[in-house]
């Protein structure tokens, strides 16, 4: 669902006074891992326009902030669902989870800030959900579905951006060539592009990104409301004549075509007039619970009362999460990740600007392409494939593969080293508490 579609519909929805310190200062926390993601891959946007100097670094951090900041208005909000329903249960989040999944991210960036590598922030985050979930609620908590699809696109959004890329490189090289343009007026045109595909990749990774924290945000304010039932959520639980036709389509979870009639008694027209009718909306579980049980025997409330609330149950991002994500992300960037910068422009291959252009452009076509499917691919995986695949038009020898295959290792144990660090938080945290 597009920002658009819901930016009315989903502003304040929730009274966040009614929520307790520690989940207040949890969201905190995730939006300081949203600063340090936009601080830790600010170099992934601003690395081949600052190594072909086609912007100084001041002016390239102001460039990606802008951008990475507006991206909420051009894309769907996937990326967030999928990190908020697609890698755990929803059920096994608490705070202990939560901020383990954190802690582990944020060390985990902080570390391999320090060491130059440009390792994927999503995948921290991802680890650090899978490492909490799995110490609070053992392996019946993960959906491998989602895991695997994310663990698969460490492999392909490289390579994605790889072929993307040196097709770019190819067409623009085969152009020029054919056009028999002067290196010069090659140079000053593509100094100029570099200023459009900077602007597209820094979208891209502004969509993509903080995308993620919203969807940590999202469990845990659903997290939030599971354990206090009288905290309000506005429209949040409905049944309409989508959600009804969902429910009778799954094969997996299938529910008596007999039931569907009763369930479609909630369903209300507002207006005689309308063709289509619209839910009844309520703000708290055990009122949409009421109505739905007092619909159904009991035999057939207690054999499909999950699956009808989990259909029923709407929730969305807040508006102001969606803003102040990208926000943080935004005020990040601004600070830089000079060390990240150093190794993705100039340590890996030596950049010219109809290099950078090509590189930047097949990363933002790949992480457009990604975003419309809700994949949280990597930024970093996809810029770094770019770069190499550009590079490796000019020579296979212009790559430098010794500093390449250190930043894959360094992709390589992401997942499972924000996972070991998250665990051991969520033990403490855990032992902390029960005595």
């Amino acid at each position: 669902m597009h920002f658009f579609d819901t930016v009315w519909k989903n502003l304040f929805v929730l009274d966040y006074t009614s929520l307790g310190a520690v989940v207040l200062l949890l969201i905190g926390l995730a939006l300081v891992f949203d600063y340090l993601n936009g601080l830790h891959d600010a170099a992934n946007s601003i690395a081949t326009v600052v190594s072909t100097r086609v912007l100084t670094p001041q002016q390239a951090v102001l460039w990606a902030a802008f951008f990475n900041f507006i991206a909420f208005l051009f894309f769907n909000l996937k990326v967030a669902g999928t990190i908020g329903r697609g890698i755990i249960e929803p059920s096994a989040v608490s705070n202990s989870v939560i901020a383990g999944t954190l802690i582990g991210a944020c060390a985990w960036n902080i570390l391999t800030w320090y060491w130059g590598l440009p390792t994927s922030s999503s995948h921290a985050l991802i680890g650090g959900l899978v490492g909490a979930a799995l110490v609070h609620s053992g392996w019946s908590s993960l959906l491998w579905g989602g895991i695997a699809s994310t663990c698969a696109f460490i492999v392909i959004a490289p390579m994605l951006g790889l072929v993307i890329g040196l097709g770019i490189v190819v067409a623009v090289y085969w152009t020029v060539h054919w056009l028999e343009a002067k290196p010069r007026t090659v140079d000053v045109l593509f100094r100029r592009g570099q200023l459009v595909s900077a602007a597209l990749y820094s979208l891209g990774h502004g969509g993509n990104d903080a995308q993620k924290t919203m969807g940590i945000i999202l469990v845990l304010l659903i997290a939030a409301t599971a354990v206090d039932s009288k905290l309000e959520w506005r429209d949040r639980y409905h049944l309409d004549s989508e959600t009804i036709e969902e429910i009778s389509k799954d094969k997996k979870k299938a529910i008596p075509v007999e039931i569907l009639p009763k369930l479609k008694q909630i369903i209300v027209a507002t207006d005689e007039a309308e063709e289509t009718a619209k839910a009844k909306r309520f703000s708290l579980l055990t009122a949409f619970e009421e109505k739905a049980h007092a619909l159904l025997t009991d035999t057939e409330w207690e054999r499909h009362k999950e699956r009808i609330i989990k259909a029923a149950d709407h929730s969305e991002v807040p508006t102001e999460v969606v803003l102040m994500c990208h926000l943080a992300m935004g005020a990040g960037t601004l600070m830089g990740g000079w060390r990240i910068v150093k190794t993705m422009g100039q340590r890996i291959i030596r950049l010219r600007p109809v290099d950078g252009f090509c590189a930047e452009t097949g990363a933002a076509v790949t992480l457009v392409l990604t975003l419309f499917g809700g994949i949280p691919v990597s930024t970093t995986h996809t810029i770094t494939g770019s770069i190499v695949g550009v590079g490796s038009v000019q020579r296979l020898s212009a790559v430098r593969w010794g500093v390449a295959e250190r930043v894959v290792w360094a992709w390589v144990f992401t997942i499972p080293g924000a996972a070991i660090v998250s665990a051991l938080c969520v033990f403490l945290w855990e032992y902390i508490e029960k005595m």
